[in-house]
């Protein structure tokens, strides 16, 4: 009603004419009506800019465009104000809206304002949750600075100058269950705990005989979080430089709080949850975590891709299965790729993952009938025919066109069913996954071979290398058994750490952000300058039948 009676008034040329319009504009929004009220106001503006009471106009239309989630120009209208009395209710319309902003909206509204305060300030408390590089926390300790923020209240990202000592200790926090280990290690089931402890103890060897002075402390956590509590009151606790371990989820995050709060780096070594390194700049992954590993893959993969042909992504039930679909779709995405399905295979179960490869690769994979792709094999089989030729009949089915496969799990189950269905009907596309693939019962390397599959593979070991054999050597001479890939964690973790430590002191991660690529002792090498994971790791496929690494050290940073 309100909005009528102002609209009527709105057609007579009188002195009360910029109000009734300006009130027909207000009516109009609490009426519900947000887009008539944004033109009413944007004629308002253009038609009288002259208004004594325009401020109010540009107010009006900031909150409008605030609420539609259109930042730039919000802040167009909302820092032409030039009316003071409006200042404090400016600020808070604009804190609370940017707060709900995302980081890349801020950095491009920061880029274009960058004297304001209050989008600095909405921009340094969004990077203040996330996970950063060290060009990005630069970014931010300048943005702090600048405007002189409480570093307290915008992130807990920051590290104190590191301390350089002439020893260090280093605490390793493993279920070791001392109190039921057997004399035959084929009876323990919890052997690879002990692999993984005996790889640290030669690595521990190894930097010794380098001069690199590391102590080394071993607690027994039981795979009990009220025995890790226990450890984490001893005394000797405190002035640890490094904490490995624990590897079970609930003593885990008490051992990282506990790190947290005191101030002291910790290492999961076989864990790749991007959720541990959440908010916590003193938590490292010794593995890259599953948004890395997409990451990497995904900025590989895209230079190998035909532009004109699609993807297909298909991930797993665990939350980390997810995060790596998300990612890999969004950089190939950003690189101009289509990716055509994302889909979730959300059970284990063989009758369900079945159906879904039923429903769903089948019908992707099989064309239509009069498929001018059809058509065109139909005649050149005939012509092979009635010249008397041999005819393959698998080559004439042609199939759509996609040409990329990434499947996002781990799951032997889901593996071997995507795997085998490609593989039974034949359509000639990439496949992207991982090494833990070839732990598989029921793929075979030839099928690897020959579906084209690369794989993310950070535990990818040359067995021909001079330095595995003086590994494997010393190994076996000091444990008289044989290493696996757990002792291969276990040493590697201990001479890369173990350095950064020596190089870069106690908060090592100043040094490690400045080195692009750091060579691995087993491993192919590492690199945690974007982050507290390592983001460099080997792609490998079969070719010849021989497991080849495909990358070099740097394609981390495309």
């Amino acid at each position: 009603m309100a909005a009528e009676t102002f609209k009527s008034i709105t057609t007579y040329s009188n002195s009360y004419t910029e109000y009734a319009i300006f009130y027909y504009g207000l009516s109009s929004y609490y009426n519900g009506q947000e887009e008539i009220a944004k033109n009413i106001l944007l004629q308002l503006s253009r038609k009288y800019p002259n208004w004594n009471k325009n401020y109010e106009v540009q107010y009006w239309l900031g909150k409008l465009y605030l609420e539609k989630g259109d930042y730039a120009l919000a802040l167009d209208q909302l820092n032409r104000i030039s009316n003071n009395s409006l200042s404090a209710d400016v600020e808070s319309l604009k804190r609370y809206h940017l707060s709900q902003a995302s980081l890349e909206e801020l950095e491009g509204l920061y880029e274009n304002n960058p004297n304001d305060e209050i989008v600095a300030e909405a921009l340094a408390k969004t990077m203040g949750q996330e996970t950063l590089n060290a060009d990005q926390l630069e970014q931010l300790q300048s943005i702090i600075d600048k405007f002189d923020l409480s570093e307290a209240e915008i992130t807990n990202q920051f590290v104190g100058e590191t301390t350089k000592k002439n020893s260090y200790k280093v605490a390793v926090c493993f279920p070791f269950m001392t109190a039921d280990l057997k004399d035959d290690m084929r009876l323990n089931s919890n052997q690879w705990v002990i692999d993984l402890y005996q790889g640290i103890q030669l690595g521990h060897q190894k930097l010794l005989t380098e001069n690199t002075s590391v102590e080394l402390y071993a607690y027994d956590t039981e795979r009990d979080s009220s025995k890790m509590a226990e450890i984490l009151t001893m005394e000797e606790m405190e002035s640890m430089d490094l904490i490995v371990g624990p590897l079970y989820p609930a003593p885990s995050e008490l051992a990282s709080a506990f790190a947290f709060d005191r101030k002291i780096n910790i290492l999961n070594p076989l864990s790749s949850n991007t959720e541990i390194l959440t908010n916590n700049p003193y938590s490292f992954l010794f593995h890259p975590s599953d948004y890395t590993q997409a990451l990497v893959s995904a900025n590989f993969m895209k230079s190998h891709l035909d532009g004109e042909k699609k993807t297909l992504i298909i991930y797993g039930s665990r939350d980390g299965d997810s995060v790596a679909a998300y990612q890999y779709r969004q950089v190939l995405l950003d690189a101009g790729k289509e990716v055509i399905m994302m889909d979730q295979i959300p059970t284990t179960d063989s009758e369900a993952v079945a159906k879904f490869i039923s429903d769903n690769l089948f019908e992707i994979f099989t064309p239509e009938p009069d498929d001018p792709a059809i058509l065109e094999a139909e005649e050149r089989r005939k012509k092979l025919q009635a010249d008397g030729q041999e005819v393959d009949e698998e080559q004439f089915i042609p199939r759509s066109d996609i040409e990329h496969v990434y499947v996002a799990s781990s799951n032997e189950l889901i593996v071997a069913k995507i795997i085998g269905t490609i593989d039974n009907m034949g359509p000639k596309l990439t496949i992207m996954g991982n090494d833990r693939w070839l732990e598989s019962r029921y793929v075979d390397f030839r099928q690897l071979e020959r579906l084209q599959v690369y794989m993310a593979a950070p535990r990818y070991v040359d067995y021909n290398s001079s330095k595995f054999s003086d590994f494997q050597r010393r190994y076996l001479y000091k444990f008289k058994s044989v290493p696996n890939q757990y002792s291969f964690i276990g040493y590697d973790l201990m001479v890369l750490f173990g350095n950064m430590l020596q190089q870069g002191g106690n908060y090592f991660q100043h040094e490690i952000r400045q080195k692009e690529y750091l060579p691995g002792a087993i491993y192919a090498g590492y690199s945690f300058q974007n982050g507290n994971d390592n983001s460099y790791f080997p792609i490998v496929k079969f070719e010849e039948g021989v497991l080849t690494q495909v990358n070099n050290p740097g394609d981390h940073n495309e």
